[in-house]
């Protein structure tokens, strides 16, 4: 089995941390250690380094050596540099290890997600190795659906799957995109036996190049000329001008195909995917309670999350569902349901000219 880590992000909604110069994956968001050095610790407890790749921005090539030095540099991927979203840039990635691993399924890691315990998440990917080397199936992760979440997508769960491993593994209905409507999330999880989807895409690359010929043929068109490229001298030109032309869009807009032939395990680890302050903030406390991270005085404050140094005091009174997040250079207080709308401020940062922030 061979690891693609996406690493190349910026994590906008976890200003004013992550940043154009340091996202959120290079950062100490959780612990001592940056969400991107996590993912690598945690396959090296089970994989060799040479089974991991880096899919990344040249921008954070530095960072990247720096914080995974045991990974060959033949096995990092340099991404083209412009905001193409996931689907052509997992793609980019795939292509690249059909050339070097055309025999070897992958797994697609994202580098800002945090597993708990580590040991059941390599037991699931110890899982997901096995049935796709026996099937051939397209496999991905998800979580038992229980209350409306507005920013996950959906999956129509099928016939659960006889294992010796004693993981939930189901075949797969219907793929369906976040709804957008509480009342409507809610209905679709009291009729049917669903489960958000968590990525961790697994699949042989030539399989999931030919759903994306199938499914996305000008992304599949842009990937094959950008193959032509492989070896020759401006090579990095030639990819750059083609992958400046491909259509963004997400992943899923080939594999919602292909759910429908492949399974979901449901996983057996606590996943948190740290896209917002909320998020990171539910996956430390429990609701109305504070978490705390530097020199934080708080008084008759609930339902909050307050981050800062160790270098300045932060005092809060009598607050309630609020974010407050202090750098050296910006701060950020925000009502915590509301964490997901900072990319409005970053609209502003831009407007204004306060570009040093970004």
């Amino acid at each position: 089995m061979k690891f693609i880590i996406t690493a190349g992000g910026q994590g906008t909604k976890l200003w004013p941390m992550s940043r154009e110069a340091r996202p959120k994956q290079f950062q100490n968001i959780v612990g001592e250690k940056t969400l991107f050095r996590y993912q690598i610790d945690t396959l090296l407890k089970a994989y060799r380094p040479e089974d991991i790749f880096i899919s990344t921005k040249e921008i954070y090539l530095e960072l990247v050596l720096k914080d995974s030095p045991e990974i060959p540099k033949g096995n990092i991927i340099i991404e083209p540099p412009y905001k193409k979203n996931r689907g052509p840039g997992e793609g980019y990635a795939i292509l690249k290890l059909s050339v070097i691993h055309p025999d070897e399924p992958f797994m697609i890691i994202q580098s800002d997600c945090i597993r708990s315990p580590e040991d059941k998440f390599i037991e699931m990917i110890k899982s997901a190795e096995m049935l796709v080397k026996r099937d051939r199936k397209f496999i991905s992760a998800g979580q038992k659906a229980i209350n409306p979440d507005m920013g996950s997508d959906y999956l129509k769960l099928g016939k659960k799957l006889e294992t010796d491993d004693g993981l939930d593994i189901y075949a797969v209905d219907e793929f369906v995109y976040r709804l957008g409507d509480y009342s409507k999330t809610k209905d679709l999880i009291q009729k049917f036996n669903v489960s958000t989807h968590c990525n961790h895409n697994c699949w042989y690359p030539d399989l999931m190049l030919d759903a994306y010929k199938k499914y996305k043929p000008d992304w599949y068109e842009s990937l094959m000329k950008i193959k032509e490229t492989f070896g020759k001298d401006n090579e990095k030109e030639l990819t750059d001008k083609i992958y400046s032309e491909m259509q963004e869009g997400p992943t899923e807009d080939v594999t919602k195909h292909v759910f429908a032939e492949g399974y979901i395990i449901l996983t057996p680890f606590n996943w948190t995917d740290v896209g917002t302050w909320d998020s990171l903030y539910s996956y430390f406390v429990n609701p109305g309670e504070v978490y705390k991270d530097g020199k934080i005085i708080n008084i008759d404050t609930s339902n909050a999350l307050l981050k800062g140094s160790n270098e300045k005091v932060i005092a809060a009174i009598g607050l309630d569902n609020i974010v407050i997040v202090d750098t050296p250079d910006a701060l950020l207080v925000c009502s915590k349901d509301r964490t997901g709308d900072i990319k409005k401020i970053l609209d502003e940062i831009k407007d204004k000219g306060f570009n040093e922030a970004l």
